[in-house]
């Protein structure tokens, strides 16, 4: 299924669109699979951008939040050689796809995938991480991201995945479920508390879904 963004006009997204070139076949085949099944991964210019944060940021651990199939977490190890990559899903199922994945793609020495919930597994990660990705319940970001605070420091890079969420935080014509309220209230909450707390610098973008990037200051 091609994805469909509100974000930007369809001309603009099929012209950037247009432009992406993916280099390794495993990922190709994951994304190709994703879109016929629905399974949610990245976005093609959400991809482009982790590679391009990493080889300027050139990371040596990374905590991303939702693992689904793997897919960016391969991303990650590709993107950033030298880092460790630590990933935590919830779902049983998409742990054991996600780890055959990471398996074939030569990164199991590299990527750490834990079966949990992340509000469980956070609390008791340990360590500072150089770039925090936060891609899994949107109504829980504000949480995952006080959850793991403890785990930044000066120049950690925190990038929150579809934030903008179907254009729900941006205006309630977009709500089409009413448990997807609560979604867009706690999102706009997070977006807001991320845009006023002087410990960060964040830059919210129009790409994909949705996009905030918050460098701790």
């Amino acid at each position: 299924m091609k994805h469909i963004s509100i974000l930007t006009q369809p001309l603009v997204e099929d012209y950037v669109y247009s432009l992406y070139r993916q280099k390794n076949p495993l990922l190709t085949e994951l994304r190709e699979l994703a879109e016929r099944t629905l399974v949610p991964v990245i976005t093609r210019d959400m991809e482009r951008l982790i590679y391009t944060l990493c080889a300027i940021k050139k990371p040596k651990r990374i905590l991303e939040i939702g693992t689904a199939i793997g897919y960016s977490a391969i991303c990650y190890a590709e993107a950033a050689p030298e880092a460790e990559i630590t990933t935590i899903e919830v779902r049983e199922r998409s742990v054991y796809k996600a780890r055959k994945n990471i398996e074939r793609a030569g990164y199991s020495d590299r990527i750490n995938v834990i079966f949990g919930k992340a509000e469980e597994v956070l609390p008791e990660m340990e360590g500072i991480f150089d770039i925090i990705f936060i891609d899994a319940a949107k109504g829980q970001y504000h949480r995952f991201f006080d959850l793991c605070e403890k785990n930044m420091a000066k120049d950690t890079l925190i990038i929150s995945d579809n934030v903008l969420y179907k254009g729900m935080p941006c205006d309630d014509s977009f709500i089409d479920e009413r448990r997807n309220k609560t979604i867009s209230r706690r999102m706009k909450e997070y977006l807001e508390f991320l845009s006023t707390d002087p410990r960060f610098e964040t830059s919210l973008l129009a790409i994909g879904d949705g996009a905030a990037l918050s460098y701790y200051k």
